[in-house]
């Protein structure tokens, strides 16, 4: 069930992988911006100009605000992540009144079951299929509910044709939503996130990469170091 499965890939990904990507990103935009301050001073240096402590200063805190962004939200990603994975299981219980409200559901609205069904019905079965996908137990029960109050309304029946067509057309466009997101994030990763060896090759490759980057940086940051000694040369 992609909906149930979306969660749990994304999370298993970001605490494994993505964990070791945000720090690469952290890095990178660290790089980034040495290297558009080394950029604004030689520029400086170029045309023999004294230095605009000021400006250059504007321009790097302008750029990190721009960065902070990604990190702040990456962040976020990655807590929501790890408090998915700490959060209870939903209960053996639960699990099987979800098996049973839906096929109890699905018995009452499925419309190749039910060819008659009315619009109301349609929004409620698909309404049922997004929370049986997602394992969310109260809306199931809700849309149990209103079936077995009989708070759906019927419809006109020379309109049956139309909203029965129409009903099959939302389930295949929904149906072809889901073959889509089996080429999507995260569930183009389904297999490799169970397979140990990939997620260690993973992150061999993922820190290769940290370590070049903090080797980057210690380069650029002497460089930098050497620039802003740089004085202005008198001409006379």
């Amino acid at each position: 069930m992609q909906f149930e499965e979306r969660p749990l890939l994304y999370s298993l990904y970001e605490t494994t992988i993505g964990q070791l990507e945000y720090e690469s990103f952290v890095l990178n935009v660290r790089i980034r911006l040495l290297e558009l301050e080394i950029s604004l001073r030689q520029s400086y240096i170029n045309r023999n100009e004294t230095v605009n402590e000021y400006a250059v200063s504007e321009k790097i805190e302008f750029a990190q605000q721009k960065y902070k962004i990604e990190i702040d939200q990456k962040e976020a990603e990655i807590k929501a992540a790890q408090d998915y994975l700490k959060s209870p299981a939903m209960s053996v219980e639960e699990s099987n009144e979800i098996r049973e409200l839906y096929r109890m559901i699905a018995k009452t609205l499925h419309p190749d079951l039910n060819p008659n069904v009315s619009q109301k019905e349609k929004d409620l079965f698909l309404k049922a299929i997004a929370a049986y996908r997602i394992g969310d137990i109260h809306v199931l029960r809700q849309v149990a509910l209103a079936i077995s109050e009989e708070k759906i309304e019927d419809i006109p029946e020379d309109n049956l044709p139309t909203l029965i067509e129409s009903a099959r057309k939302s389930i295949r466009e929904f149906e072809k939503r889901i073959e889509a997101m089996e080429r999507e994030f995260p569930f183009i990763y389904r297999n490799q996130l169970k397979d140990e060896n990939w997620i260690k090759e993973q992150k061999v490759e993922i820190s290769e990469h940290i370590s070049a980057a903090k080797a980057k940086i210690e380069k650029l940051t002497n460089y930098l170091t050497i620039l802003k000694l740089w004085k202005k040369e008198s001409l006379s």
